[in-house]
């Protein structure tokens, strides 16, 4: 084999021996070359069957990808090694083997909805209310239980405090039961069960271990608990493991992955040989230095710097704006020139952010000058069925006939209003020619329909009534705020306490932000706000010889690359996230989600922040982020609104070092809020008293600060 174009780390990684060997490898070293080149060097040199090979990655494209750059090595056709996802070689074991745990074969793989619909079949059993214990709630920790590789009769309900964690753990084990007896297996199933196998089947075990001399698994930092000890029943035996990661690239702590994996890995196989891949071929130099002077100061990490034979290059550009809309400007400014003047197509280009919420701003002006645009990995900001949902009710409002707002709304969120209820109303509309709206009020009065059904559509035509009389007498703002509340929607949101739901209402709040704005243009119209809306996409359609703009989360981002990145919102608060601020393995999350971002980058990279910014319904003076300081001098050049170069000094002035919130709308702080406070950290409002400028607030803090009483007004705190 020719590996004449590889430089000396990848060629030591690609002919090592046998061993446990781990490939440290950085951003842009060329990870999956080296996989693959180690892969058709087993078999081409070394005469390894394909057969005793295999290779694990994250994700289907992924092993697509590696299955065909080994064919295209090798020239051998359908001949290659195993190369799969963890959960589709389980998949593939569990088919022949389940039979052990007392399945059948031919069992059927539950998806969410599928999931979703048991574990609520099991709380009605159970006689757990889903009012109280919103079951995806409880299903996101029966996950988190599984990914720690914890079956049921090892928790410890004794060690949980009452919540949603513990009634989930009481659940566990009767949800496994209804599985079982539906001959199904949950998409966690796949590894604990394959796990389970290996630890109460030695033959099996044996079995595989003689199988597969050789065993590769890529992006080793995002695994969890389970896949760990996968790994390690499989190579029990022959101990011929590589694994390939970089800790500085784990950012999906959220999802059960454990950065202690990849570090705790030489320690658990003895002899482990460690080669670590520094040289980046993706990146300016200005850029990885400004990447690795922000990860550096990570204490869970390998040491390493990763340098380039590229170009020094562009040095960074950090950009001061006075607020969100004026931040969103520059980056459209900077883009059409790059277009402009430096030949770069728009799908060269990307923009970064830390949460979905902060698209919006960055959507409507990508609109107002005319940049065509797509959100990866999400929804746009106005199709997002929260969002939906609550521009329904304002639909109705203005136009009751709108049958297909109203059919949304009326059981969202759920009022145990039946289809076959309002089958009958809608029967009942066509038959006496009345809109759905008014066949809705009738039934409510009682002439349709039984006690139970009549008594909740009822219910439903007076929170409508409500908010039409608010509708009325209010402006925009407060009838967004009366939607959210009075309709149940942020109740919800924040029963349901999963990370899906939090960026839910984070978007809520942004959206708030967006009807602000036009309560405070004296000409715009709540009708002209919503018909706004429902255009959005007319320009996403646009055929643009120069491609579309992707815009997307710091998370979805890893992988990928652009020949320019906006990384927008550098503050904290935002990055790092308000969330992380008291918890330092999250903190170093963050930073490292930062260190992902940066290094998406080939040529050009530019950061922002704002002196003031609104987001999730009001405005706050974030500070600059505590990243930035990290970066030096030297490879970074600050700008403010107009460019205008800037001192160090007065670029990262600040009217408080500490979090500062003007609260331009009022919070309730309704029991039940997480917030964040920037002395006692985290907590949550237990109890509160008087209203607006006389709110007072009782919040439980973690640690050793407990209890604390609060003027909601002086208190400077954050809503997680």
């Amino acid at each position: 084999m020719d590996l004449e174009s590889l430089n000396p780390q990848q060629r030591k990684a690609i002919c090592h021996s046998d061993g446990p060997l781990m490939v440290v490898a950085g951003a842009g070293s060329g990870k999956t070359r080296v996989i693959t080149y180690r892969i058709a060097h087993l078999i081409r040199e070394r005469g390894i069957d394909p057969e005793n090979i295999l290779a694990i990655t994250f994700t289907n494209k992924a092993a697509g990808e590696m299955k065909d750059r080994i064919r295209n090595m090798l020239n051998q056709g359908e001949t290659y090694a195993w190369v799969s996802t963890f959960h589709s070689f389980c998949l593939r074991m569990l088919r022949k083997h389940i039979a052990e745990l007392g399945f059948s074969n031919d069992f059927v793989v539950y998806d969410a909805q599928d999931q979703l619909t048991l574990l609520k079949q099991c709380m009605k059993s159970s006689q757990i209310s889903t009012e109280a214990f919103p079951a995806k709630s409880l299903l996101n920790h029966i996950s988190g239980f599984k990914n720690d590789f914890v079956v049921p009769e090892q928790l410890d309900l004794d060690s949980m405090s009452y919540g949603n964690q513990m009634k989930a753990a009481e659940l566990y084990p009767v949800y496994q039961a209804a599985l079982k007896s539906n001959n199904a297996l949950d998409f966690d199933d796949l590894l604990v069960f394959a796990a389970k196998l290996f630890q109460q089947v030695p033959s099996l075990r044996e079995y595989y271990d003689n199988k597969f001399q050789y065993i590769l698994v890529d992006e080793f930092q995002d695994t969890n608990a389970v896949q760990y000890d996968l790994v390690r029943l499989l190579s029990n035996k022959v101990n011929n493991v590589c694994v390939v990661g970089d800790d500085d690239q784990s950012i999906y702590r959220w999802r059960g992955a454990n950065i202690e994996n990849i570090l705790k890995f030489e320690k658990d196989y003895s002899g482990t040989t460690v080669i670590k891949l520094e040289e980046n071929y993706r990146s300016t130099q200005n850029i990885l230095n400004a990447a690795d002077c922000v990860v550096r100061e990570n204490l869970q990490r390998n040491e390493k710097k990763l340098w380039t034979q590229n170009e020094k290059g562009d040095p960074v550009i950090c950009h001061k704006a006075e607020d969100e809309t004026r931040e969103a400007e520059f980056v459209c400014d900077r883009i059409q020139t790059l277009c402009r003047e430096e030949g770069y197509s728009f799908n060269e280009i990307a923009v970064l952010y830390r949460t979905n919420a902060q698209s919006r701003v960055m959507e409507d002006a990508l609109r107002r000058a005319q940049i065509p645009y797509q959100v990866i990995g999400g929804l746009r900001f106005y199709e997002r069925k929260e969002i939906k949902d609550v521009l329904a009710y304002m639909r109705v409002l203005i136009n009751p006939d709108d049958s297909i707002s109203l059919k949304r709304i009326v059981n969202v969120p759920a009022r145990g209003i039946g289809k076959t209820s309002l089958e009958k109303v809608e029967s009942f509309c066509r038959e006496k020619g009345l809109p759905f709206f008014e066949g809705l009020r009738r039934a409510g009065k009682g002439e349709l329909l039984g006690a139970a059904a009549t008594k909740k559509i009822a219910n439903f035509i007076s929170i409508m009534d409500h908010l039409d009389a608010v509708y009325r007498q209010s402006n925009a703002l407060e009838l967004l705020t009366e939607v959210i509340e009075r309709t149940g929607y942020a109740t919800m949101l924040q029963r349901e306490d999963t990370r899906e739901s939090k960026g839910r209402m984070e978007n809520l709040n942004e959206l708030y932000s967006a009807v602000e704005q036009l309560v405070e243009n004296e000409n715009g119209s709540l009708r002209e706000f919503l018909d706004s809306t429902a255009l959005v996409a007319d320009l996403d359609n646009l055929d643009d010889s120069r491609g579309i703009l992707p815009l997307m989360t710091l998370h979805t981002c890893k992988g990928l690359e652009f020949s320019a990145v906006f990384v927008i919102g550098m503050e904290n608060g935002l990055l790092p996230h308000a969330s992380s601020m008291s918890d330092s393995a999250e903190y170093e999350e963050e930073r490292r989600l930062c260190y992902v971002g940066f290094t998406r980058a080939k040529k050009r990279l530019f950061v922002s922040h704002a002196r003031r910014r609104r987001i999730y319904g009001n405005s706050f003076n974030y500070p600059p982020s505590d990243f930035l300081l990290s970066i030096p001098g030297e490879v970074l050049v600050r700008e403010s609104t107009e460019y205008q170069v800037e001192t160090s000094e007065s670029f990262f002035e600040s009217p408080d070092s500490s979090f500062s919130v003007k609260a331009e709308s009022v919070k309730n702080y309704p029991i039940g809020t997480k917030v964040l406070h920037p002395k006692f950290g985290s907590g949550i409002v237990i109890n509160r008293s008087g209203e607006e400028k006389d709110l007072k607030l009782e919040v439980f803090f973690k640690g050793p600060h407990g209890k604390k009483k609060l003027a909601a007004n002086l208190a400077n705190l954050i809503v997680l």
